[in-house]
């Protein structure tokens, strides 16, 4: 009986036995063929695909689309990477095959670099790699000073320096700019075109940054330089831009040694733009920096708020445009009297000569316009003195009374900001109901007059919130002397003014807004987890949460 019951259950064992393994051998041909299927079906996908009119765009033409598409989307969109939204290049590569196979064979569309904070360490190997045989526009910062991000810095990307082509580094203190500026110091960047150096954190400390020494061995290439209020020494170049930009906050002033050490490395220096404060005195005496070729200055109210004139920081022989941007009347002053002064060993060659946001003193004095005789174009704002264009056109009459040619005789076009302009009432016994105000009545003189002397304006422009009510009680006035100039009215809003101080939509902006949009984010993070912190238990790790949700860090 028990023989019996063993030989049944032995058989049933080999029976179940076998059945498994016939269906495990079933199912291993089920998968093999699932797979082939999928293989077969993928190869028709791609063949009938390649029926489509966007696959048969030639890979070349294809990769211009993807480094067009990537130019127009705004570099600081990067900042998506902490959402976990796929930046453009990314998603161009997710399209089809053929799509990622052309976009993984660009090198320039991976030419983007940021770190820390929109690439992690796997993401950032990956992307110096797609970009072998490409030039770098690399951004670094808001840096922190962190044992892990200076390993990455030093291993990873610094042995990529030679294929930089711009470089922006944003520092959170002084500390890690300090940090930040050692690693770039000893070492050359051969294709290095364009450099910003930040320092936008909240700085504690008072007096000038410390300054420090870049590419010791040497940046050929160097054409443009923007700098926060940190004087910045660099070796000879032949760079033509050159900006000092204030951080945010309190001002600290340059010191006029480090500014002249950090200028002599610029003997070509083409374009300034100062908005940095600047030490008004110093403990050794220092010269002018001598800057023969400059051609384009910007000086801010901020640079000269300390008291101290800016011609007697800088010579520029040479300048061909001027603009002076939210001064005070004691500092136009200062720099119209040296002007005069300098007659006639400078700014003979002075052409555009621009006043945003500035005020003017009744004591102008008229031998500022006999020093500057080549100015052709002029930029003023309109306000209730109006002292600049009524020494002008009583300088016009005094030439016509005379006989000879006016003081600015190349003056051919003269824009006007209208912000500040508020007509007169008429009727109410100021202004007669069929009289211009004294504003228009003044612009009208400086168009007759000019005419009358031979030398007649080519335009008039009009810019500012109230451009267009403005040009109309122009042209309505000067309707009825029946005479004609060629305007043009832009109408803008206050703050777009201050394109016309020299200001440009550039790389730099672009590298700021950047930098302010992940700060945003980032005090915005904190606040939330300070928040949380009241209410989680203290054993609460947001380490863990992240992890779970798949949320940045």
């Amino acid at each position: 009986m028990n023989h019996n019951q063993a030989s049944v259950s032995s058989n049933t064992q080999e029976d179940f036995d076998e059945i498994t393994q016939q269906i495990r051998v079933l199912q291993s041909s089920q998968d093999e063929l699932s797979r082939s299927i999928r293989n077969l079906q993928v190869r028709a996908a791609r063949i009938q695909n390649q029926k489509a009119a966007v696959s048969r765009i030639p890979s070349d033409v294809l990769s211009m689309i993807f480094e067009e598409c990537r130019q127009l989307n705004p570099q600081w969109s990067g900042i998506l990477f902490l959402l976990h939204q796929s930046p453009v290049e990314v998603r161009l590569s997710h399209v089809s095959s053929h799509w990622r196979e052309v976009a993984l064979t660009s090198p320039s569309l991976w030419s983007s670099i940021h770190y820390p904070f929109s690439h992690k360490e796997d993401s950032l190997m990956e992307y110096l790699k797609r970009s072998d045989g490409s030039l770098l526009d690399v951004y670094i910062g808001p840096w922190r000073q962190h044992p892990q991000i200076e390993h990455v810095l030093t291993n990873i990307i610094l042995p990529h320096l030679p294929r930089f082509r711009q470089l922006v580094l944003d520092a959170v203190s002084r500390e890690a700019l300090a940090s930040l500026l050692a690693t770039f110091r000893s070492v050359s960047a051969p294709a290095l075109t364009r450099l910003r150096v930040m320092c936008r954190g909240p700085i504690s400390t008072a007096g000038p940054i410390a300054s420090a020494k870049l590419f010791t061995k040497g940046a050929p290439l160097l054409s443009d330089v923007r700098l926060d209020s940190v004087a910045v020494i660099l070796p000879k170049t032949e760079a033509k831009t050159l900006h000092f930009c204030p951080p945010p906050g309190p001002p600290f002033p340059l010191t006029r040694e480090k500014l002249f050490r950090a200028m002599s490395a610029f003997p070509f220096l083409r374009r300034l733009h100062v908005k940095s404060a600047i030490e008004l005195n110093s403990v050794v005496p220092i010269p002018p920096i001598l800057l023969p070729s400059l051609r384009e200055l910007v000086v801010h109210g901020l640079a000269v708020s300390t008291g101290i004139r800016i011609f007697d920081v800088i010579s520029t022989p040479n300048i061909e445009s001027l603009y002076l941007v939210d001064m005070n009347c004691s500092a136009i002053s200062a720099i119209h009297r040296f002007m005069t002064q300098s007659y006639p060993d400078a700014f003979q060659s002075l052409q555009v000569l621009r006043y945003i946001k500035c005020e003017f003193s009744e004591d102008m004095d008229i031998h500022f316009l006999r020093a500057t005789p080549g100015v052709s174009q002029l930029l003023v704002p309109v306000d209730k003195t109006n002292y600049l264009i009524r020494m002008l056109v009583n300088s016009d009459k005094q030439a016509a009374i005379h006989g000879c040619p006016p003081l600015w005789p190349e003056l051919r076009t003269v824009t006007l900001h209208t912000h500040e302009y508020c007509a007169q009432v008429v009727g109410a016994g100021v202004v007669p109901d069929d009289e211009p105000s004294p504003t228009m009545n003044l612009l009208q003189e400086l168009v007759t007059g000019r005419k009358v002397l031979g030398r007649p304006l080519s335009k008039l422009g009009f810019k500012g919130p109230n451009a267009g009510p403005f040009s109309n009680e122009f042209h309505w006035g000067l309707n009825r002397v029946k005479e004609f100039i060629s305007t043009e009215v832009v109408f803008c809003q206050i703050p777009a003014l201050l394109y016309d101080g020299g200001q440009e939509y550039d790389w730099a902006v672009v590298a700021e807004a950047y930098g302010m949009q992940l700060r945003q984010f980032l005090q915005q993070v904190q606040g939330i987890r300070q928040q949380l912190a009241t209410i989680l238990p203290p054993n609460f790790s947001f380490q863990q949460l992240r992890r779970r949700v798949d949320a940045p860090a």
